[in-house]
Formats: C-alpha cells, sequence, structure tokens
C-alpha cells in the first residue's frame, strides 16, 4: 500500500470530490481516480461510493483516513518545525489582511515561511489542516483557543443600473425588502445572520446564492439584485444602498490549536494577523 495513494484517498475525503481533491494536490480528477481504484485493488475492497453530488467514503475506508490524517499531521509537524513555517487559513476577501499580516511576521523573523489559503471552505484546525485561521462566529473545539478581533458589519450594494430601475431612492426602508431581488452567501442561509435579517425585514426572492465572493459581486454587477458584502469598503462596478436601520454585525476570531500558542513564530502570527484584522475594521467602520 503506498502512502501517496492514501493521501489522495484523505484529500477525497475533506474536499467530497475527485475535482476538488485533484486540484487541492495538484493533478486531474483521473489521476485521482486512477490513484483511488489502485489503493482499492490492493485492498481488495471498495473504499469510495460514487454520487451524483460528489463522493462518500464507505465505513471501512474512513479507519484508513484517520491514520492517514495522523501521518500527515506528524510529518507535516516535522518538516514546519525545521522550516519554520505557518499555515494560515482565513476567507475569501481577507486575502489582503493575510497578505499584510505575513509580511509584518515575516519582518520580524526572515527564517519564517508563511502559508496562506484563501478558502470559501473553513478547514479543520483541530486536525491541523492550518496553523491560524481568521473565522467570522466562535468554535466548538475545546481543542481550539480563540481571541475576537473585531467585527464586520454587513452593507448592501448594487450597480446603477438595477438601482435606476428598482431602487431610485437608494435607501433600503421597511417596505422596500419585499420587492428586491437580494444576492447572499448561500452558508449563511443555515444559520443566524444577514440573511435571516433580510428575511425577518421581508426579502424573499434570492436569485443567486453562492459561497464565493466574486461570483456574488459580480451578479450584482450583471444587475440580478443587491448584494450583501462588508461595509465600508470600495467595490468596483457597485455601489453602495443605504439602510434605514443596521444589520447584524459578524464577530470574527483568530483561532489556533491549543498545542501551538507556546510556538514563538505562532504567537507572532496571531499577534500579526489580530492587529492588522483591527486595523481594517477600524477604517471601514469610518468609512462606512
Amino acid at each position: 500500500m503506498d502512502w501517496d495513494d492514501c493521501r489522495v484517498l484523505l484529500e477525497v475525503h475533506r474536499r467530497g470530490s475527485f475535482l476538488a481533491a485533484g486540484q487541492r494536490l495538484g493533478m486531474s480528477a483521473s489521476t485521482v481516480m486512477r490513484r483511488v481504484s489502485t489503493l482499492e485493488r490492493a485492498l481488495g475492497r471498495s473504499l469510495v461510493h460514487r454520487t451524483s453530488h460528489g463522493v462518500r467514503l464507505e465505513r471501512e475506508a474512513l479507519a484508513l483516513v484517520n491514520i492517514a490524517a495522523g501521518f500527515e499531521q506528524a510529518l507535516g509537524a516535522h518538516d514546519r518545525e525545521r522550516a519554520g513555517t505557518v499555515r494560515l487559513s482565513v476567507p475569501e476577501g481577507f486575502g489582503a489582511v493575510a497578505a499584510q499580516a505575513a509580511r509584518r511576521c515575516w519582518e520580524q523573523d526572515r527564517t519564517t515561511i508563511v502559508e496562506v489559503s484563501v478558502e470559501s471552505r473553513l478547514v479543520d484546525l483541530a486536525e491541523r489542516e492550518a496553523d491560524i485561521g481568521l473565522r467570522g462566529g466562535r468554535s466548538a473545539s475545546n481543542v481550539l483557543i480563540e481571541k475576537r478581533v473585531g467585527e464586520v458589519e454587513p452593507a448592501l450594494y448594487a450597480s446603477a443600473a438595477y438601482l435606476a430601475a428598482h431602487l431610485p431612492g437608494r435607501l433600503v426602508t421597511r417596505d422596500d425588502y419585499t420587492g428586491q431581488r437580494f444576492i447572499v452567501d448561500e452558508r449563511i442561509t443555515q444559520g443566524l445572520g444577514p440573511f435571516h435579517w433580510l428575511v425577518e425585514r421581508g426579502a424573499q426572492n434570492f436569485p443567486l446564492r453562492s459561497n464565493a465572493v466574486e461570483t456574488r459581486l459580480e451578479a450584482a454587477r450583471a444587475g440580478m439584485g443587491i448584494v450583501v458584502h462588508a461595509a465600508g469598503v470600495d467595490v468596483p462596478g457597485l455601489e453602495p444602498v443605504a439602510l434605514d436601520a443596521a444589520g447584524p454585525s459578524v464577530p470574527f476570531y483568530v483561532v489556533m490549536h491549543r498545542e501551538l500558542r507556546q510556538v514563538p513564530r505562532m504567537r507572532a502570527m496571531a499577534r500579526a494577523l489580530s492587529e492588522l484584522f483591527a486595523e481594517y475594521t477600524t477604517k471601514a467602520t469610518a468609512r462606512g
């Protein structure tokens, strides 16, 4: 049994599809499928159940995945300790904050190597898929420590053409929500946040929901509706829409595994990320 094949299976489990796993590993979906098939032949059993929505690992494969994850963590920890690597995970829209934090940390220690992942999917910090994460909302894991670093206020934006046709006053009042179209993050439709605030105020038309920031903004530029985005930022091609009442803010936290809190470069990165995020929210509030 080849460790590389186990690593491929682990990534398929994490990503939920051959295509996404291949993109993460830098190989084609067909190569991923071939590697999994090789592993299945070596073990003499089926490991992956293919569905119309992606793939799901069979129960027998989960034990193998857990072993592979443990080996990956141990190997990665050794390599990172030797190389001085910090793996940073941030949501879409905060890549600039991460880059500035990385530079600040690197200037303090030129031996530090920073790996930044900007993803719509939240990596599992408890399983050490990343060292430090910027998260909107609190973690439920008791192996993670977190520090609240600020909050992001939601705002509404739309194209000039949409506003001219549907909201010439450029102000959304309580009576306007029912008749407007809104573009939202598909993930926030599953919990509390701006989506539910819109629904409570009468919004009912959501022609596009996406977990990708640029997809939502581009849909708004195309006139599909009013997009929910962070307040106080310049969004090319879109204009801010005034609100008669502020929407619910989203608290953000810098999160890391408890085992990393005594590592100097991890503390330095967490501090830099906290400071840069605070500066970001202060500027956004002043501009908003």
